[in-house]
């Protein structure tokens, strides 16, 4: 039997609605996910979480010339996973973006989240979190071309721009990663 992982990525204060870089409608991703993280840890599958953790001075901030504002400075309360989330012991936690330079989007990006996977015998998983069209669909790409079987779940995922959700599924799918409910992937397990 296929070992699984569910990876949630970047639900964090900063990224939630009243945060420095909110994406749409987190404040109805919240429950759902965090009863889904529940079911999922139940039937025996990993749970991973991603969070930005970037350094005062990180090229991405606008500050630095970078595209966005001041986000996720480690161990701020910004990048701090939004309650009601929080980790058990056993749970995978990667720290991302955490040079200077480089985006950071991927859970996989200069991480050891792949080599923590494959010392679980994981060989599929799903990813959850925030934002659609940046670090989830960066994390999920990666996850596929680093061998997983890898699925987006759509119910359980929040995008800056809801307009590029679309897209950037459509995207996902050329590249070999599956897209369904969380539902749908929990039967699975």
């Amino acid at each position: 039997m296929a070992k699984s992982a569910l990876i949630v990525v970047d639900v964090q204060n900063d990224f939630c609605e009243g945060g420095a870089l909110a994406a749409s409608d987190t404040d109805s991703l919240l429950q759902p996910l965090k009863e889904f993280i529940e079911k999922v840890r139940a039937a025996g599958a990993a749970i991973v979480y991603t969070q930005d953790w970037h350094p005062a001075g990180h090229s991405s901030f606008q500050s630095n010339g970078g595209p966005w504002p001041v986000h996720c400075v480690a161990k701020s309360a910004g990048a701090d996973l939004k309650k009601p989330l929080s980790t058990q012991m056993g749970d995978i936690v990667i720290h991302k973006g955490v040079g200077l330079h480089g985006a950071g989007y991927s859970g996989f990006e200069a991480t050891e989240l792949a080599s923590k996977l494959k010392s679980l015998q994981v060989n599929r998983v799903s990813v959850a979190g925030i934002a659609t069209e940046y670090c989830v669909a960066a994390t999920a790409l990666d996850a596929a071309r680093a061998g997983f079987g890898t699925s987006v779940l759509t119910d359980l995922i929040r995008a800056v721009d809801t307009g590029a959700t679309a897209g950037t599924l459509t995207k996902c799918e050329a590249a070999g990663v599956e897209t369904v409910t969380s539902e749908e992937w929990l039967e699975s397990l």
